[in-house]
């Protein structure tokens, strides 16, 4: 496989403070489409969808060089929201993502793995609301020159992290499990290897 280093995304996770290996070939975010997205239940078992539209990535990634690769996302709390306004207004409240005290949540990992094709494990850590917990992320990577795309979903129990406590940490107000899932592009930067 040729060696290339993408700088991609990731999801839905106080930051750990760790980099991508100094050695990396930068990659640049592509704006739009780049989405942090998830699907939750309600009381009644109705999914419920929102997204994350603000965060950052600092990325490296070598299919070639695992050992290397790194990702650290940060997550604007304040920019998670279903598009109903009810629902909307209590999101940033305490007993959900209490953004006044947590504007900011983190996803890191330095620790990947290759399943099969294009098809690869990121083993991490999520820090939303001051919990830090291990986060496994599959993702699928498809290369094209000097363009990525990183596609991939994962399974969190929002009350774990504290998200919905107090009355609110009840399957009669929102199911416990909410599936995150990332879609993002990137184009490589320059002074990063070409593509042949």
């Amino acid at each position: 496989m040729e060696r290339m280093k993408i700088a991609v995304i990731a999801l839905l996770l106080a930051g750990s403070g760790l980099s991508p290996a100094a050695a990396a070939t930068k990659w640049d975010p592509v704006a739009d489409p780049q989405t942090i997205s998830w699907i939750a239940t309600d009381g009644s078992g109705a999914a419920v969808t929102g997204a994350c539209a603000d965060f950052t990535s600092d990325i490296a990634f070598d299919p070639d060089d695992l050992a290397n690769a790194g990702v650290n996302v940060e997550i604007d709390t304040a920019s998670c929201k279903t598009g109903e306004e009810e629902k909307d207004t209590y999101l940033p409240q305490e007993t959900w993502f209490d953004v006044a005290g947590y504007p900011v949540a983190v996803f890191s990992a330095t620790k990947f793995s290759h399943e099969s094709g294009n098809d690869y494990v990121a083993n991490g850590t999520l820090t939303l609301k001051g919990v830090s917990l291990p986060v496994t992320l599959p993702f699928t990577l498809e290369l094209k020159g000097d363009a990525a795309h990183v596609t991939g979903k994962t399974v969190i129990n929002r009350l774990n992290f504290g998200i919905g406590s107090g009355q609110m940490a009840t399957s009669q107000v929102a199911g416990p499990n909410v599936t995150v899932m990332i879609d993002l592009h990137a184009t490589r930067a320059k002074g990063g290897e070409a593509s042949q």
